[in-house]
């Protein structure tokens, strides 16, 4: 059994969709593929409709708590958002149906966004956090050139404090990755950076494009104490779906402060990315919903 059966909402709306977009043939494809099965309806169950029948016929025989069955409900979509005949605004129609119910497809695959159990995991004391913030604040008066290894440092020890399993900067052939860390069930690559200026647009293309080539299902988080620049995130944002999130200076102060476990604002923002295609958006809006 899993916590989380499949959403009434998505099944509604997938049914749907299946009546409006697919053919009969098309709707016996996708579920037989992905090993479901039609059912009995039981006989007094009115449903209207060829489509919506056999879409419902097929679902008689799922259990929607069943972590087997929900996979396979899940692959039945993936597969139509994977056919050739479903483009443009109707394939995308169908991945926003999955962000409206917290799921996200991505390298081909759906999955859900992590939501960490924030109540279960062992809460950072206050005498933590405010050792912490007292060397964050040091930070800014440091030498330039020792500044951006002592923000790294940092950021990591943060990590580990909310258990996340980080792991310290490293090189790869060619290139630089400051480091990484383990939230729910993925991997994260960081990069951080403390300038005075805020980042643009090209270091966070090159970023994504560190995440992109190591797997499908790498993401990464972007550490900038300064910020990002508001050309940068709007071009950023602009045409393509995004694998990382970004976070400031102040977002981490909000941490810091414990107003906000670092888990819970990363998993936010992954929301606010997964149903916006947003890069950035700041702890602050989060903690004024």
């Amino acid at each position: 059994m899993v916590s989380n059966p499949i959403p009434p909402a998505l099944r509604f709306d997938f049914r749907e969709f299946c009546v409006n977009f697919l053919y009969l043939r098309q709707i016996e494809d996708c579920f037989t593929a992905a090993g479901i099965q039609k059912g009995n309806l039981p006989s007094d169950r009115v449903v209207s409709g060829q489509r919506r029948t056999l879409v419902e016929e097929y679902y008689s025989s799922l259990n929607w708590s069943n972590e087997t069955d929900k996979n396979k409900f899940l692959n039945a979509i993936q597969l139509v958002i994977s056919q050739s005949y479903l483009q443009g605004e109707t394939r995308q129609q169908l991945i926003d149906m999955l962000k409206r119910e917290g799921y996200v497809f991505e390298g081909l695959q759906i999955r859900k966004i992590p939501q960490p159990d924030i109540a279960s995991s062992t809460p950072v004391s206050i005498v933590t956090l405010v050792d912490l913030a007292q060397r964050w604040t040091k930070l800014l008066y440091e030498e330039p050139h020792k500044r951006g290894f002592s923000f790294e440092q940092l950021l990591n020890e943060i990590f580990h404090v909310f258990d996340l399993a980080p792991r310290k900067s490293f090189r790869l052939l060619g290139e630089q990755i400051d480091g990484s860390f383990q939230l729910g069930e993925d991997t994260y690559l960081v990069e951080a950076k403390w300038h005075s200026h805020q980042t643009s647009q090209a270091d966070l293309l090159v970023f994504r494009e560190k995440v992109e080539s190591k797997s499908a299902w790498a993401r990464g988080l972007f550490v900038s104490y300064s910020g990002f620049s508001k050309d940068g995130i709007t071009a950023f944002a602009r045409g393509r779906s995004t694998n990382i999130i970004g976070m400031d200076g102040q977002d981490l102060y909000f941490v810091l402060e414990g107003q906000v476990s670092l888990p819970e604002a990363i998993a936010r923002k992954v929301r606010r990315a997964a149903e916006t295609g947003e890069f950035f958006v700041p702890v602050h809006d989060f903690l004024n919903e």
